[in-house]
């Protein structure tokens, strides 16, 4: 008998792979990224593009990306005789630092109303005129403001059956010598059955952009009216008067724009002076400009839905206790702040609604409006 003996077992050579991980894909600029080399096939060489402009031949680097933005990350491997490359597109987003945001103007003196015009609509939204737009214009002195969406408040928003609208939300420049909007800076759109849902649920608009914009100056926000027949909105507005100065500015069937001072107020009567109910959601980028007069607390997310982080930004001890209020004055919520920078604070029992946070120190008092979706 002869004996035969089974040969042991080679493990198989893997084939030359590019693989690759990273730490974490999102966050605030600077951002810092450890990149790590999971390749297969015994690679002897590897390179590495970041996607902005940056390249390294380490196997496992660490790249900071300064700015905002979205960026494709590429490796390429080689062992020698072979290559292989693999391209993750848009893989790292960086977003930019944000400080001190809040939304401009918001909420407007009651009562809000809005105007009809006999037999034509709304003043301030659809109407047989022919009316383009709507718009209010903001004044800003900030060069590192950024507008990261808008809130809005409707009074009217109707959608015909069948019918899938898009608005389109947009910001223009403001001229600076007639005050009226000028040239297109951005547009986003939003779903008019969101509007509609909004309208019927009695709930502010909460409008996130996709791409923050930074006006660099006074601008005027507002939205394009539907255009499909049997598609309509309107805005809440203040009462005639109730403010100093007109903002709100209406485009016209003609691509004229014009104040709403000058088209609807009555002859030999009182001026026409309105605002709309359009609140910029702005954040002011850190480090930009220099000269920023902090405010003591942040509110983090605002809007929210189930939980708030009250930020202590200048760690300021003479604030104890904060108090959350509905619009009327009722107090809702009130507790301690905590020792820490940041007290968390769980709003899930709130209603969606536009709230005011009271901070009490022991000479002053600081508030800031919340908005719950």
């Amino acid at each position: 008998m002869i004996p035969v003996t089974k040969p042991a077992s080679t493990p198989a050579l893997k084939s030359l792979e590019a693989i690759f991980t990273a730490d974490v894909t999102e966050g605030s600029a600077p951002l810092t990224v450890t990149f790590t080399d999971q390749s297969t096939g015994n690679p002897t060489s590897w390179k590495w593009t970041f996607g902005d402009g940056d390249s390294s031949l380490l196997q496992n680097p660490v790249h900071i990306y300064q700015s905002a933005g979205t960026y494709t990350v590429k490796l390429s491997i080689s062992d020698g005789s072979n290559g292989f490359a693999l391209e993750k597109k848009d893989y790292i987003k960086v977003n930019n630092n944000y400080v001190n945001c809040d939304t401009l103007r918001f909420p407007l003196p009651e009562p809000l109303t809005y105007y009809m015009i006999n037999g034509k609509g709304y003043v301030t939204g659809n109407n047989s005129y022919g009316d383009k737009a709507i718009c209010d214009f903001f004044e800003n002195m900030q060069t590192n403001l950024l507008i990261t969406g808008m809130i809005c408040e409707l009074s009217k928003a109707k959608q015909a059956a069948g019918h899938a609208e898009k608005i389109p939300v947009r910001i223009w420049e403001s001229n600076a010598l007639t005050g009226k909007p000028g040239a297109l800076m951005a547009t986003d759109t939003v779903l008019l059955s969101t509007l509609v849902n909004d309208v019927i649920n009695t709930k502010v608009t909460n409008i996130d952009f996709n791409n923050p914009v930074q006006p660099g100056a006074s601008f005027s926000m507002g939205i394009s009216l539907p255009a499909i027949q049997g598609d309509t909105v309107c805005f809440w507005s203040t009462s005639s008067g109730k403010l100093p100065a007109n903002t709100t500015w209406i485009l016209q069937s003609n691509n004229e724009w014009e104040s709403a001072k000058v088209l609807w107020t009555p002859s030999g009567g009182p001026d026409f002076i309105i605002s709309t109910a359009i609140y910029p959601k702005i954040c002011l980028l850190e480090g930009t400009d220099k000269i920023v007069t902090p405010i003591p607390f942040a509110i983090w997310p605002n809007p929210a839905k189930d939980l708030i982080s009250i930020v202590n930004q200048q760690h300021n001890s003479n604030f104890s206790t904060y108090s959350i209020t509905d619009m009327s004055g009722k107090q809702l919520v009130t507790d301690q702040l905590t020792d820490s920078v940041s007290t968390i604070v769980d709003i899930s029992t709130l209603k969606p609604g536009v709230y005011i946070i009271h901070f009490t120190g022991k000479s002053s008092i600081f508030s800031s409006k919340l908005v719950v979706k």
